[in-house]
């Protein structure tokens, strides 16, 4: 039965490829979609038990989309879903990561050039083929040749932000803890140590039973190939172009193995060679002494203990000191959620990128038990979400009338300046000083010359 996860990651894909199909990210079919996954992603409960009538009392969430959803639940799929994919394949939804490449270029590069994916638009643009199609012309090509260059996108090497790779994994995750049979599950690799970019994802998951784990994650809904199905350890590839590996181990496994595919490799070869000065040997099966074990190996904690460290936290495991610190006792602490005090950069439904009223994000940040917020709209420069200057001073009163219901938050009326060309800010000094704190950031003109 589809989560609440699943449901949120096939309407992420609708938004995605009705982008491409209706050209625009404005379109209303677009919006509908992001605005039913604003509401879906704020339902507390589940999904999959409610009718049409019932999913569309939930705010944002319209009868088409409602039909799609229950659809959705019911056989697994989307006919329109299902349509759009066969159109825009994986490779070819990859271009529009790629600044310069909105969805009208990219479906003029398809018919023009017969460009499906990044191969066949390096060797368009190798061939100049680019310049010669209405509207972009040498220094269009030339950008797009750098944004592909600056992103580092070579094909099976490309790497997916973890923003990305994350909910993909917490899908699989939430299906492997529905089987019957399994007893823990974890995703490893370097999206378990939080790297900022992700090749594959790794699964590790305890079960004595590993046959229908392996079939399930063949029938996931997000999975468009099987690139290896065993008894014990099955790749495939998602709707978004990401390789997830499974391994089913045995519970008394459990810990040494998600220890090992955690990494990193560097961090793994000095834990072995650890165990190697007294005498053990560490493997993805457990720490043993002539193949007797010496830990238990379902427990990560264990193993470092019986390594004479304390557990090491998989974000810090890229033998950059970790080890040599937690062995002498000074391993930091990692900073946790509740340790947040504040935010400095909050947008509204003043900018186009935020979805929320000003009351409801202070109401959230209270709840958090934040101390400070700055609420930081876009500024007039921003022509495509900015605010006026008219705009602003009234929002200004606004945050001063929100401020009196939460006198336990600090709130300053802020704003988020755009850095131009020539590197000015929105506004003049004097407006500029109306401000109680500003961030400024560059939006456009990435591919200006170094000096300027």
């Amino acid at each position: 039965m589809p989560t609440n996860r699943d449901i949120l990651a096939m309407l992420g894909e609708l938004v995605e490829l009705t982008t491409l199909e209706e050209e625009s990210p404005q379109s209303f079919k677009v919006r509908a979609y992001e605005n039913a996954m604003l509401g879906v992603a704020g339902h507390t409960g589940d999904l999959s038990g409610l009718s049409v009538t019932e999913l569309t009392g939930i705010k944002g969430v319209g009868r088409s989309t409602a039909e799609k959803i229950r659809e959705f639940v019911d056989s697994g799929s989307v006919k329109k879903l299902d349509d759009l994919r066969t159109k825009y394949p994986p490779e070819f939804v990859q271009l529009t990561k790629i600044p310069g490449l909105g969805p009208k270029t990219l479906k003029l590069l398809r018919r023009e050039l017969g460009v499906e994916n990044l191969g066949g638009l390096k060797e368009a643009i190798e061939n100049q083929q680019l310049r010669a199609l209405p509207g972009l012309g040498a220094t269009r090509e030339e950008k797009i040749a750098k944004a592909i260059e600056r992103l580092g996108l070579h094909g099976k090497d490309r790497r997916t932000p973890i923003a990305e790779a994350m909910p993909i994994a917490l899908q699989f995750v939430d299906q492997m803890k529905a089987i019957g049979g399994v007893e823990e599950v974890a995703y490893c690799g370097s999206l378990r140590r939080h790297a900022e970019t992700i090749g594959d994802i790794d699964i590790t998951v305890a079960s004595t039973d590993p046959q229908p784990v392996m079939d399930a994650v063949v029938a996931h809904p997000a999975v468009t190939e099987v690139i290896g199905h065993g008894t014990t350890k099955t790749s495939v590839v998602t709707h978004s172009g990401i390789q997830v590996d499974v391994r089913v181990v045995e519970p008394s496994q459990f810990g040494a193995a998600t220890l090992y595919f955690t990494g990193s490799k560097a961090h793994n070869i000095v834990l072995r060679q650890r165990a190697m000065d007294r005498g053990w040997l560490l493997n993805e099966y457990g720490l043993f002494e002539n193949d007797e074990p010496v830990a238990d190996g379902r427990s990560e904690p264990e193993l470092y203990r019986m390594l004479d460290l304390p557990f090491i936290p998989p974000p810090m495991r890229e033998n950059t000191g970790e080890i040599e610190a937690a062995a002498s006792g000074g391993l930091p602490d990692l900073i946790e959620l509740t340790d947040i005090r504040g935010d400095l950069h909050y947008h509204t439904d003043r900018s186009g990128d935020g979805r929320s009223s000003l009351a409801e994000m202070v109401s959230a940040a209270a709840a958090r038990g934040y101390e400070y917020l700055a609420i930081t709209d876009h500024g007039e420069d921003l022509a495509i979400n900015g605010s006026s200057r008219e705009q602003l001073l009234a929002h200004e009163r606004a945050i001063r009338e929100v401020a009196a219901d939460h006198p336990n938050v600090r709130l300053l009326f802020g704003c988020e300046l755009n850095i131009g060309a020539d590197g000015g800010l929105d506004y003049d000094p004097d407006f500029r000083r109306n401000f109680e704190w500003a961030v400024a950031s560059v939006h456009s003109h990435f591919d200006l010359p170094q000096a300027k």
